[in-house]
């Protein structure tokens, strides 16, 4: 029977404090009142919880997903890849990128994601990955419902290999450049390459 009643542990031992705290409610005659639990908590701590059978029924995870934890702050930055009509790339040793707009393209079970160019047909069997979010200012998809986004995640990991999902050494599926992508950018940087040279022969 579910019950809109529960109790929040958020501190000490959570598996100690919620089997203690189990076995006081079940013996008061109050079995359907839920723990919930908070405090700091990441995704060891979860596995940790259903490893060791705790008696928990939902938990908090905050401050661990603002930021994570061994690195917590975005380093990023935008990169020009097409100006005008015209794909360009940077060469540059360890800033390298790859000419033009782009779409990835996925297929479950994941082996494999495929970059292509934005406007070139996905590989039979695959989906794109990116959609439009907003068209001048306008939402491009109607609201999605938590329950989408939970079936959505859902599907999404258990279609990752197992490898992706260990989550002390986690080994990233393999990305594959199109055909086409990878023509671009040795189009692109022979061009880049060129007029470089040609510079330094006019210098």
């Amino acid at each position: 029977m579910e019950s809109d009643l529960g109790v929040r542990l958020d501190s000490g031992d959570l598996v100690a404090l919620a089997r203690e705290t189990r076995r006081l409610l079940d013996e008061a005659g109050f079995p359907q009142v839920r723990i919930f639990v908070s405090g700091g908590l990441d995704e060891h701590d979860l596995r940790r919880f259903v490893a060791e059978g705790a008696p928990i029924d939902a938990a908090g995870v905050g401050t661990r997903m603002g930021v994570s934890a061994d690195a917590p702050y975005l380093d990023s930055a935008f990169k020009l890849v097409q100006l005008g009509d015209h794909p360009v790339l940077k060469l540059s040793t360890g800033k390298a990128t790859l000419p033009g707009p782009k779409q990835v393209w996925r297929r479950l079970p994941i082996e494999e994601d495929v970059l292509a160019t934005r406007h070139e047909p996905g590989p039979e069997g695959f989906e794109p990955l990116l959609e439009p979010v907003m068209r001048g200012g306008v939402r491009a998809q109607p609201p999605g419902t938590i329950a989408a986004a939970r079936a959505r995640l859902d599907r999404d990991l258990d279609a990752l290999p197992p490898p992706a999902r260990d989550l002390n050494a986690p080994v990233p599926p393999v990305v594959r450049l199109s055909d086409r992508l990878a023509a671009l950018s040795d189009t692109v940087a022979g061009e880049v390459r060129q007029r470089i040279r040609e510079q330094l022969g006019e210098s």
